[in-house]
């Protein structure tokens, strides 16, 4: 009987290597996910096409380019600030897409320390920072492959 146990608990000490591998490779994979948000280009378009002619509103409007200059959360949080903006002038605008960019800045780090305030940024009219913060997005999107 003791050498049926012998045996068994040597088979699971051969299996605990392969264990903890698959255990660190699921943690990983976990903690490293692509930050992507389709969802967030939708709102962006549904926002496009709900602008009126009198929305003249000036925001703060970071380029595509810019998010691929290491300060990616400041960039988004910019994003999200002058979106509430535009969104509290205009009450008929939907406030889904705040909460996304949200959520979608906390999964971002800035890799820089000191990035560049919002305000550093040219203003723009309502349209031309949807359309910027779409193709924001959709650049985002395609450098995580998703």
């Amino acid at each position: 009987m003791s050498g049926r146990r012998t045996e068994q608990h040597q088979c699971y000490m051969d299996f605990a290597p392969l264990i903890l591998y698959l255990v660190a490779v699921i943690i990983r994979q976990a903690r490293c996910h692509a930050v992507c948000s389709k969802e967030s280009v939708e709102e962006v378009e549904k926002l496009l096409g709900r602008l009126t002619r009198k929305d003249d509103c000036k925001l703060y409007t970071p380029t595509p380019s810019d998010y691929e200059q290491n300060c990616s959360r400041s960039l988004l949080r910019c994003f999200e600030k002058e979106a509430t903006v535009l969104i509290t002038e205009n009450n008929e605008l939907p406030k889904k897409l705040l909460n996304m960019l949200k959520k979608l800045g906390l999964q971002l780090q800035d890799k820089r320390q000191t990035c560049p305030a919002c305000e550093v940024y040219r203003e723009e009219e309502a349209v031309t920072f949807l359309l910027t913060l779409r193709a924001t997005l959709q650049r985002m999107n395609s450098m995580n492959n998703c």
